[in-house]
């Protein structure tokens, strides 16, 4: 299941392509998506964020034109923290292991398809582990707990007939 607070950041020159990740990211279930078409907009969105964008997908000649390497200003931004990058030019993105995924950053030959899109979030967006809630004391017992149990269930999920 996605984790539909993901900020993502798409870079590229090209509505069209813009477009496309955009639609192939939300038929994956991600909505917060910025889509900017100039190194100035992305270097002023990632400078004034708040929050840090989970990823970024962008066009590395988008950067290039304006003599910047894309690559490392993702490296060194603190506002970034995934970077999926491509060449205006069939994709694999490589497996991790889970200790190297603190800020994954891939370089790809052409923009990213499906499959491949699939396979970087995969990567990035890890299931968020919620931590156990204690039960009180007097339902800790295992004698009688499952008469406990029965009146917790009758009360608070069941209506009266």
């Amino acid at each position: 299941m996605p984790n539909k607070s993901m900020r993502i950041l798409i870079a590229d020159e090209h509505p069209s392509q813009r477009l496309q990740l955009e639609k192939m990211l939300n038929g994956l279930g991600y909505y917060r998506i910025a889509p900017v078409e100039c190194f100035e907009d992305l270097q002023r969105l990632v400078q004034g964020a708040l929050q840090p964008f989970n990823l970024l997908i962008g066009n590395i000649d988008l950067a290039t034109h304006a003599g910047v390497d894309l690559a490392r200003f993702c490296r060194v931004s603190p506002q970034v923290k995934h970077a999926l990058l491509y060449h205006s030019q069939h994709l694999k993105v490589p497996n991790l292991p889970v200790a190297q995924r603190q800020a994954v950053s891939i370089s790809l030959p052409k923009v990213p398809d499906n499959e491949t899109l699939v396979s970087f979030m995969t990567l990035i967006d890890l299931p968020v582990l919620v931590g156990q809630v204690p039960l009180p004391a007097g339902l800790s017992e295992p004698l009688g707990f499952a008469s406990r149990r029965r009146y917790l269930i009758n009360t608070l999920f069941t209506r009266p007939s």
